[in-house]
């Protein structure tokens, strides 16, 4: 128990650490293209250069020094040194742990929006304007795909904040790892049930070892 304690701590420290080098010029989970191996849903094995777009949780590869961006939906696997990645609802999630009826995922996404929350008239948010001035800027493996041109200007981009958002996968199904995303899921009678075992288990739903307690309960649906 201490050590999956240990392992769970230690891989929230390792995630923030990346989020604190995420920009507009350097988006990505990790501050350096890794080593990766990447399985197709074909069955092809791949090894490369990759990272982890976080504007929308893509998986890039390096080409030479040209970005490249595969599609998510031809993606069953990624590992990236101890790190293991799953094609979730089209999206590169990171497996923080599984069981052998399921496992909890995460979603690791830039909150681009803060580049231009700002406000518009009465202090409202205006998308149009929030639109245009995001175009204008230069994004890393978007607007800008030259390996090297990036890591030359890193310091140049704007701080971009990381949000994680948890999720289940069991028994074919994605559920959102919230108290209303399972809910609503939910027939009425199972609802109840749900209320109770949330009471007697005390779920922590942004702790990977508390979500993984609920895959028995969403089995037994």
């Amino acid at each position: 128990m201490k050590k999956i304690v240990i392992l769970s701590i230690t891989l929230i420290i390792s995630v923030l650490s990346y989020a604190q080098e995420c920009s507009t010029i350097w988006p990505y989970v990790y501050p350096e293209f890794l080593d990766g191996t990447v399985l197709l849903k074909g069955g092809q094995k791949v090894n490369c250069k990759v990272n982890i777009h976080v504007r929308n949780s893509t998986l890039q590869f390096l080409d030479g020094e040209n970005i490249k961006e595969t599609l998510s939906d031809e993606v069953l696997l990624v590992e990236v040194g101890a790190d293991r990645y799953m094609c979730v609802n089209g999206k590169i999630m990171k497996v923080t742990g599984n069981e052998e009826k399921g496992f909890v995922a995460v979603l690791i996404l830039g909150n681009f929006k803060s580049i231009y929350n700002t406000g518009g008239a009465y202090g409202s948010s205006s998308n149009s304007s929030a639109t245009m001035k995001l175009s204008s800027i230069e994004i890393g493996g978007e607007t800008k795909t030259n390996h090297m041109e990036l890591r030359n200007n890193i310091g140049s981009g704007i701080t971009i904040p990381v949000e994680y958002e948890y999720y289940i996968v069991t028994n074919g199904q994605v559920y959102e790892a919230t108290k209303k995303g399972i809910g609503e899921r939910l027939s009425p009678e199972r609802k109840a049930e749900f209320k109770s075992y949330l009471k007697r288990h005390k779920i922590k739903w942004k702790d990977t070892q508390s979500l993984l307690s609920l895959l028995d309960f969403l089995n037994n649906e």
